[in-house]
């Protein structure tokens, strides 16, 4: 299910490696009043990531969000995908012989790729662990494919806007933390050319360009689209 909010009627939804952890602990607070911050129960450590289960789209019940103010949260395909590797790859080491081993000797994969190595591979590494390639699956799986679904959608790099508006709903003063930050800050532009190509063959079909084509406007000129509307046409999007 997404975050619901049953007494202001809206829930929100995001995907894997696009502010949801950040933006379950936002919620909470705006709803409690209190930030959030882990506890333990009988030793069961909860974090903010167990605040709201994040299912498939195809999985949550739409039937009992009839009534909801509906919203979504989306972020740049370019840069989930630079953080999914950093954060699942690099810093909680998800392909690591410790994590996937067997599976890696399966698929007959080094442990712990470099970038180029990972998308040169990418469906087989995939393939490696569970964890990970859910946290790579196109933001469509999580939101959906139907803008009209939801009343607005933000962005992640313009988060503000949510904080204002949740805010402004709530008749509260909730702060949004920064959570889920481990693993280097990876620049998409300083990446070897082929590697840059590698990103962007993977991420291109991701709803998010359809929904915001500005996010294609860094990226459009290496493969040959310039304008927003190029990349709308590209992606199969709403134009």
């Amino acid at each position: 299910m997404p975050y619901t909010m049953p007494a202001q009627r809206m829930a929100f939804f995001f995907s894997p490696k696009s502010g949801g952890t950040s933006l379950r602990a936002f919620l909470f607070h705006a709803e409690n009043g209190f930030p959030f911050r882990d506890y333990s129960v009988q030793g069961a450590r909860v974090d903010a990531n167990m605040l709201a289960a994040n299912y498939r789209f195809t999985r949550v019940d739409h039937d009992a969000l009839d009534s909801y103010r509906r919203f979504a949260l989306v972020r740049d395909p370019v840069k989930r995908f630079l953080s999914g590797y950093s954060n699942r790859v690099l810093h909680y080491r998800e392909l690591s012989i410790e994590a996937a081993g067997r599976n890696l000797l399966q698929e007959g994969l080094p442990p712990d790729p470099d970038i180029a190595t990972f998308i040169e591979n990418y469906v087989g590494y995939l393939r490696c662990s569970k964890p990970l390639a859910r946290h790579f699956l196109k933001q469509q799986k999580f939101i959906g494919a139907d803008p009209a679904y939801y009343e607005r959608i933000f962005k992640l790099e313009r988060l503000g806007e949510l904080v204002d508006f949740v805010n402004a709903q709530c008749g509260t003063d909730a702060k949004m933390p920064r959570l889920q930050t481990g693993g280097p800050k990876l620049d998409f532009f300083a990446l070897d050319e082929d590697v840059q190509a590698g990103v962007l063959e993977i991420c291109r079909h991701d709803i998010a360009f359809r929904l915001k084509p500005d996010y294609w406007i860094p990226y459009a000129h290496l493969i040959g689209t310039d304008t927003a509307q190029d990349a709308s046409e590209r992606t199969g999007t709403l134009g």
